[in-house]
């Protein structure tokens, strides 16, 4: 069914291509100065010839032990919820989103596992059970799997000890893509498709190689960019509550500067995550991060110079893991300074049309310029439909 569909769109665009050259709408100089049809043409087939490989690659896994009998369920992708009492029925959408006709169930059923990470447990281990039991039977239909796992943090951490739970839990045996997610998700990300076509993509082998790490929510940060009372505030936690946190975490001497504008990333840790890249850290690096965000209370005393204390406040606002928002990135193997989505070549198309921010035309000269030739396309073009009539 896939390959027809394929064929049948591959065909169409290739139709209208060699129309548009027999009717001169499209010229060789549109190939030279505008959109790399050719380029584009090629990465298509070759995400093609990946999801191909992954079909074979799946069928290979599903063997058991040369005896020609299936083998345990194998997922190609996880996701990882960080979970308290929040509605979730948005899950159902990786299913079928409601307002598209195409059901994807069978794929989601077959390569894709969900993992909720419960923050909010109960103290009774029956009410657990019971909840654990609920949350199985509300999704294990869906999924190809479904767990519960309970994570009790000594100051609430929230994502920062439920991703790195998962960190530790699963290091000898990571999927090929893991999705990490909040439970109230479809707030922090520009639109369900994104997410739920970015993991169909993954669960069937059409994700880029070269893309290891992906951000899907959509509040770019530009730390370079503050003024007034927010650069106050970036200098505050720069001079050392966000310096200290980075130390500690990755055992470094050094911190990049916010001010300075070294780190920019999207906000609200929503990722995916490549195997290969959760492998760049050891077990005991994500051990370590759990403690110092979980198990203990150091990321609190942390933020305090010379004293151990706890403020309310910050236990309220999850002070440590809002101020770790802008690292997971760089835990992943990404540069310090990350791009926006629709400015970075490696990513698909379908990821790049969606959240589309006017701000991105003013981060450098390359931005402006290609403003300026956007003005100058619709000037000469409004002048050339006037000049028709």
């Amino acid at each position: 069914e896939e390959e027809a569909k394929f064929a049948a769109l591959f065909g169409l665009y290739v139709e209208t291509e060699h129309r548009a050259v027999a009717d001169g709408a499209l010229l060789q100089s549109h190939h030279k100065n505008g959109w790399p049809l050719l380029a584009g043409v090629g990465r298509v087939l070759k995400l093609r010839g990946l999801g191909i490989g992954a079909d074979a690659r799946m069928a290979a896994s599903l063997a058991a032990d040369g005896t020609g009998e299936p083998g345990p369920p194998v997922g190609i992708v996880d996701i990882v919820v960080c979970f308290c009492a929040e509605r979730i029925s948005w899950l159902s959408a990786f299913r079928r989103v409601p307002w598209r006709s195409e059901d994807r169930s069978s794929v989601i059923r077959k390569h894709v596992a969900l993992r909720i990470y419960h923050k909010c447990g109960s103290p009774d281990e029956q009410v657990r059970e019971a909840e654990r039991r609920r949350l199985i039977g509300d999704w294990e239909g869906i999924f190809l799997t479904v767990s519960v796992r309970y994570v009790d943090d000594a100051a609430r951490a929230d994502d920062c000890s439920a991703y790195l739970a998962y960190a530790v839990d699963r290091y000898s045996d990571y999927p090929e893509f893991t999705v990490f997610l909040h439970a109230d998700a479809p707030e922090h990300i520009p639109s369900i498709e994104l997410l739920v076509d970015t993991v169909f993509a993954a669960s069937r082998g059409f994700w880029p190689e070269d893309v290891g790490f992906m951000h899907l929510a959509h509040n770019f940060v530009q730390h370079s960019r503050a003024e007034g009372a927010s650069l106050g505030e970036l200098r505050a936690l720069e001079a050392y509550e966000f310096t200290s946190l980075w130390k500690e975490v990755f055992g470094s001497s050094v911190a990049p500067s916010l001010t300075a504008g070294d780190l920019n990333a999207y906000c609200c840790v929503q990722f995916i995550v490549r195997r290969e890249r959760l492998l760049l850290r050891s077990r005991a690096f994500y051990e370590r991060a759990l403690a110092y965000f979980g198990s203990s209370l150091r990321s609190y005393h942390a933020l305090f110079p010379g004293r151990r204390h706890v403020w309310e406040p910050d236990v309220r606002g999850r002070t440590p893991c809002q101020l770790a928002m802008y690292i997971w990135h760089v835990m992943f193997g990404e540069q310090l300074n990350l791009s926006r989505r629709q400015q970075d070549p490696r990513l698909p198309l379908f990821v790049k049309m969606q959240n589309v921010e006017i701000e991105a035309l003013d981060d450098d000269e390359e931005g402006a310029e290609a403003m300026e030739m956007m003005l100058e396309e619709s000037r000469h073009r409004g002048n050339e439909e006037w000049s028709t009539y």
